[in-house]
């Protein structure tokens, strides 16, 4: 690998890893500023939040 190279491969995995950091922070933000009704899924279907490993066999 030429020193070329091995400096675009550095930049392309520093960018990778800034976009996936990016990306979980966006998330968190959305996730944080929805009211909790909206959050918490209240169908039949979806595991309760405080449901333990026995309830949910």
């Amino acid at each position: 690998m030429t020193l070329k190279s091995r400096r675009c491969a550095v930049v392309f995995a520093i960018a990778a890893v800034l976009g996936l950091y990016g990306t979980a922070a966006y998330r968190v933000e959305m996730a944080r500023h929805q009211p909790y009704s909206a959050a918490s899924c209240s169908l039949a279907h979806c595991v309760p939040h405080t449901a333990t490993l026995s309830a949910l066999r």
